[in-house]
């Protein structure tokens, strides 16, 4: 036990002075000191050397240690830090002041983080934590997802079936931030189960669409075209749905929960822990501002309403899904408050969605050209009016401006 306890100051020269009562009390003058790191107090003690012939240092007439460089490098050791003193029997501990857990304020066993220390068994702790947040939140998604897939098979109401692949798309995303393994069984069946999901709910918003549209048209012969592709969409919608409720009780089921928990209490620690969340973010930013100059470039090339720049735009809008529930759910986990972020690209991606659907109701118009009862003239006009309609919305785009 530390008989007594001091507080000293470094100097310019990274030395700091040894009371001259201490000096005597351990008979240090004259004498080989060694300096041995204790990593773990983010501490020095110092000892009397055994022989000579080991390296050591030697206190100067006014009883002052110089502290090696690299040590004090090591431990951001600098003038007027204040370094405490502990006294013992045979030996002196060096350790700064600040060198202390932040929460419990533990000496021992120290780890440092940036300019904080945390003891061993409070990291130990808060990894748990931190780990059972990630858990908690995956948790109540997948169970999420699960409830409305179910729901989704009885094609009810479209909304279920919606709910489910953005259920199914915050799962993946997530998962995809934490760097599961792509070929992951798990990950296998939520990308399975997302494409044959989309398959019908793409379907279910173009044939909404195109219903509306009918609807809301003045023209009659305009509205008739809309009604007709709606038919057709609807036609294929049947055949996806009657796939989608053979399918997806094979990919979501009591093995994909066996699966799911496994992956839960085995393998997400390993992922939680080495996670620099700052560095993940870092490196979806300079994904989405690569994929802003590309469109750019895109469009200087062939224009703003191309196929080539209409798929970079449509890359853009899938990255601002991701990175709107990334910020989402590291405000939830991490207490961070990312509101801000997650609305910007919410924005992004609601102004990329309107374009993406008028640039699906012309793939569909022109898919459907062949089965449409209905004069080329017509067609061509509709197809020309929404087409201009796609060109107004991205001649207002003001991405990275």
């Amino acid at each position: 036990m530390a008989a007594k306890t001091l507080t000293r100051q470094i100097d310019s020269m990274g030395r700091i002075v040894i009371p001259k009562s201490v000096r005597d009390q351990l008979e240090l003058a004259d004498q080989p000191l060694v300096l041995n790191k204790r990593v773990n107090r983010q501490a020095v003690v110092v000892i009397k050397a055994n022989q000579t012939s080991e390296e050591y240092k030697v206190l100067d007439e006014q009883g002052r240690l110089l502290i090696p460089a690299d040590i004090r490098h090591e431990y951001d050791w600098d003038k007027g830090d204040q370094i405490e003193v502990e006294i013992y029997e045979d030996s002196i501990f060096l350790q700064s002041v600040l060198a202390t857990c932040s929460v419990c304020e533990s000496k021992h066993s120290l780890i440092k983080i940036n300019q904080a220390f945390l003891c061993e068994d409070c990291l130990a702790e808060g990894n748990r934590g931190i780990t059972k947040r990630w858990a908690n939140v995956l948790d109540q998604l997948v169970q999420e997802y699960m409830d409305y897939c179910e729901k989704a098979l009885s094609f009810n109401d479209t909304e279920d079936l919606h709910q489910a692949r953005v259920k199914g798309r915050r799962l993946l995303t997530l998962l995809n931030f934490l760097g599961i393994d792509k070929n992951h069984k798990l990950m296998e069946k939520l990308q399975d189960a997302h494409k044959r999901l989309g398959n019908v709910r793409e379907r279910d918003v173009l044939v909404h669409a195109f219903e509306k549209r009918a609807a809301e048209t003045e023209n009659a012969d305009h509205a008739d075209i809309y009604r007709q592709v709606g038919e057709r969409v609807d036609e294929k919608r049947r055949k996806e749905q009657k796939k989608l409720q053979s399918n997806l009780p094979e990919m979501i089921n009591a093995k994909f929960v066996e699966r799911w928990e496994a992956f839960r209490d085995d393998e997400l620690r390993k992922l939680v822990l080495p996670l620099d969340v700052e560095d993940n973010v870092k490196y979806y930013e300079e994904q989405f501002a690569e994929k802003v100059t590309k469109y750019k470039n895109v469009v200087a090339e062939d224009g703003e309403s191309s196929k080539p720049a209409l798929k970079a735009l449509h890359d853009i809008r899938i990255l601002s899904k991701e990175l709107r529930y990334i910020y989402q759910y590291l405000g939830l986990i991490y207490g961070k408050n990312y509101a801000d972020y997650a609305k910007q690209y919410k924005n992004y991606q609601r102004q990329f969605g309107d374009i993406n659907d008028i640039r699906d109701w012309l793939r569909e118009i022109k898919d459907c050209r062949k089965k449409i009862d209905a004069p080329a003239e017509n067609v061509k006009d509709v197809r020309k009016m929404l087409t201009e309609e796609l060109q107004a919305l991205v001649s207002k785009i003001e991405i990275g401006k």
